[in-house]
């Protein structure tokens, strides 16, 4: 869980930083190749099936705050990728290559602020799964100190944050690199 939480700051902290180094052409597309090939992936449908699964079945209260408090910002991270996975669901099914070698983005008048905003966003989350996770140690031990029947909910509300988490963790690195081909073929179409 730790080097999820890791790599996803040091990947935050790469696009931040560099935002959108000028790629040629040939390169924005190779990636896109590849992006689109992850996309159809069966890990990227199981995880994003496994989200959606999560998000359906948000945990009953524990009674502990510190159990309860991590289930609701889990629920709240499951909904930001939720919502991020809709705006880049237009880019999954029609961000087209003309034929030439040039990118067709302008289907749905796709505007670079909007995906940087949506960077930012994703950014916030990573910040809050990093939080989360902080949270989590202390989740785990309060429900150490539990009676067993008391101990039985707490416990699955633990392992759904775990999971929300850790899939979260996952979708929203995949997310950003989304965002960051988005952002460049943009610029790089002229459609800002």
């Amino acid at each position: 869980m730790k080097s999820i939480v890791t790599s996803l700051l040091i990947g935050i902290t790469t696009f931040l930083s560099v935002q959108v180094q000028a790629q040629t052409a040939e390169e924005l597309k190779a990636e896109r190749e590849q992006l689109q090939t992850e996309l159809k992936s069966k890990e990227t449908v199981s995880r994003e099936e496994k989200l959606e699964k999560l998000q359906e079945k948000s945990p009953s209260a524990s009674g502990l705050q510190s159990i309860d408090g991590l289930a609701k910002t889990s629920t709240g991270i499951l909904t930001t990728i939720k919502s991020a996975n809709g705006v880049l669901s237009k880019y999954k099914t029609e961000l087209k290559d003309n034929g030439n070698g040039e990118i067709d983005v302008t289907i749905h008048k796709a505007k670079l602020n909007d995906y940087v905003s949506l960077a930012s966003e994703l950014a916030s989350t990573t910040l809050m799964i990093s939080s989360a996770t902080e949270q989590l140690k202390d989740a785990q031990s309060d429900a150490k100190n539990l009676s067993p029947l008391k101990a039985r909910p707490a416990l699955s509300s633990i392992s759904y944050s775990k999971d929300a988490l850790k899939l979260s963790g996952e979708e929203v690195s995949f997310q950003m690199k989304l965002v960051k081909n988005l952002i460049a073929t943009i610029k790089a179409s002229g459609n800002n």
